[in-house]
């Protein structure tokens, strides 16, 4: 029985030593559990800096290139070359963040032009021409002007002095074929003579003055008729052609017109070409061409000199 307590009293006492054996283990366990999560922490971070340390040396070598390449000097150096002063730059982050930035906006400006210097050049150099062009027109636009201002000045000065040259003649014809009367000319709507209109102002004997258009026919065929002689005693030209002027004329009036007719003869050196169908007219020219048909469907020109006709029968 003693023995027995003993073996009891030994188990217990082993069942103890294998309880805080037990125990022991487990907080054994549980340390290296955590060394081991500490050390695979540990080479985790050793790997990441690593990394790390492998990147920030592959970007210094690409800085020290792109150094090289752009500034043809090592990044050391670069603010003392450009004259920065490192104490003034600002954090690596806000410099990147600036540089993203102006990235950016070069990058929606669009490509670079490589020629973009030699266009200048030429478009300035154009633009120098086109410059020198405008100066000259614009120096000869105002020569322009000044030419035509002169010639205006030259116009109006002339067209004055024919005006009333040919004014005075018509007052003095009206006058002789009306056998009294006045008449004159006149300028209205502008006062300059360049720019104006010309107004015919008659007064038939036993009449008040009036305008052309209110005169009778055969008074605006004998008012016009002065003053186209008016016109070719001012100016004359070689040759004046009237077209049945006297139609609107009574004998009377055509008598007056073939004597003034007379007297422009005998005044210029115009020629007088009339068309006429009156008797009277056809009587006072020098010579007479007509169209006459003999036979039917036959014309023929016929010109009889009125004053050989006339010795002629003289004799």
């Amino acid at each position: 029985e003693e023995a027995r307590t003993r073996l009891a009293a030994d188990l217990a006492a082993a069942e103890a030593a294998m309880r805080a054996a037990e125990a022991q283990q487990r907080t054994a366990d549980a340390a290296l559990s955590a060394c081991t999560e500490t050390l695979a922490q540990a080479r985790e971070a050793r790997a990441s800096l690593a990394a790390r340390a492998e990147n920030e040396e592959l970007r210094r070598t690409e800085m020290a290139r792109i150094s090289g390449e752009r500034f043809q000097c090592p990044p050391p150096l670069l603010c003392e070359k450009f004259g920065f002063d490192e104490a003034n730059l600002a954090p690596a982050a806000d410099e990147s963040t600036e540089l993203e930035r102006l990235t950016a906006a070069r990058e929606r400006i669009g490509p670079v032009n490589l020629v973009a210097a030699d266009e200048l050049a030429r478009i300035e150099a154009e633009h120098g021409n086109s410059a020198s062009e405008q100066a000259e027109l614009v120096e000869a636009i105002a020569r322009l002007r000044g030419s035509i201002g002169s010639l205006n000045r030259e116009g109006r000065e002339r067209l004055r002095a024919a005006f009333e040259e040919v004014d005075g003649h018509f007052r003095v014809l009206f006058t002789r074929l009306f056998e009294g009367g006045q008449a004159h000319l006149a300028l209205i709507d502008s006062d300059d003579p360049l720019e104006a209109g010309l107004e015919i102002y008659a007064q038939p004997p036993g009449k008040r003055l009036q305008s052309l258009s209110l005169l009778s026919g055969g008074e605006q065929a004998l008012t016009a008729t002065a003053l186209i002689f008016a016109l070719f005693l001012t100016n004359p030209a070689p040759i004046c052609v009237l077209d049945e002027v006297d139609a609107p004329l009574d004998d009377a009036n055509v008598e007056r017109f073939c004597d003034l007719l007379d007297s422009m003869v005998h005044t210029t050196t115009t020629r007088y070409l009339i068309v006429t169908h009156n008797a009277v007219t056809m009587s006072r020219m020098h010579r007479l061409f007509g169209v006459t048909m003999a036979e039917r469907g036959i014309s023929r020109l016929v010109s009889v000199d009125l004053g050989e006709a006339a010795l002629l029968a003289a004799e």
